[in-house]
């Protein structure tokens, strides 16, 4: 009864596409799981003005996040901070602080490349693969996306939202949240999948 009220959307097949393109091809997402060396995870596109691959304001929970500007300008709010990062800049952000970004150019693309550490490279692109594939077949099917099938995709990948208050309360509250309305109600209840293969194949499938 209750996966009426969340139907599944369209799902386009994206798992095979390196680099993987959204919003009509104005953003791209780029990643190198396949080679062991490399320093960062994915290089990304994101167009300027309104656009779907905004990453809420959130943290870490193991994992601290490296970003470096290739072009264009990165807007980035930590702690509540805004911070302006430009072509050959970076920003190192550790587990528990609350950050996110977007594009700062109304004009210019933004490419930057994502690091994390410790790397775990194949669920680190299942995530990022299924978000973005995601959020793009939403917007392509003109519905919005279903908050529990985020928050499952946001604990498959120890990511949570950087709720207000005090943080020894809020965090512990936003994990919970996360847990049961992305496991519990998404996944137990709704049937809904941390990774969908669509989205996303292991190299050795």
């Amino acid at each position: 009864m209750l996966s009426l009220l969340f139907p599944s959307i369209p799902r386009t097949l994206t798992a095979t596409s390196n680099p993987i393109s959204t919003e009509d091809g104005a953003s791209t997402f780029e990643f190198f799981s396949n080679n062991p060396t490399a320093k960062f995870a994915m290089k990304g596109r994101q167009k300027p003005g309104e656009t779907i691959n905004v990453p809420p304001y959130h943290w870490h929970k193991y994992q601290t996040e490296t970003f470096l500007i290739h072009s264009g300008v990165m807007r980035a709010t930590v702690e509540g901070a805004d911070k302006f990062m430009h072509a050959g800049q970076s920003v190192t952000i550790e587990p528990g602080v609350y950050h996110t970004y977007h594009n700062g150019s109304e004009t210019e693309d933004l490419i930057l490349s994502t690091g994390l550490d410790p790397a775990e490279r194949e669920r680190d692109e299942a995530f990022f693969r299924n978000l973005t594939s995601y959020l793009d077949d939403c917007r392509k099917a003109h519905r919005a996306p279903q908050t529990p099938q985020l928050f499952l995709f946001l604990y498959f990948f120890d990511c949570y939202l950087a709720l207000p208050g005090p943080k020894p309360i809020m965090k512990p509250v936003s994990q919970a949240l996360v847990f049961f309305v992305g496991v519990v109600i998404g996944k137990w209840l709704l049937g809904m999948k941390e990774s969908y293969p669509e989205y996303y194949k292991k190299a050795s499938e």
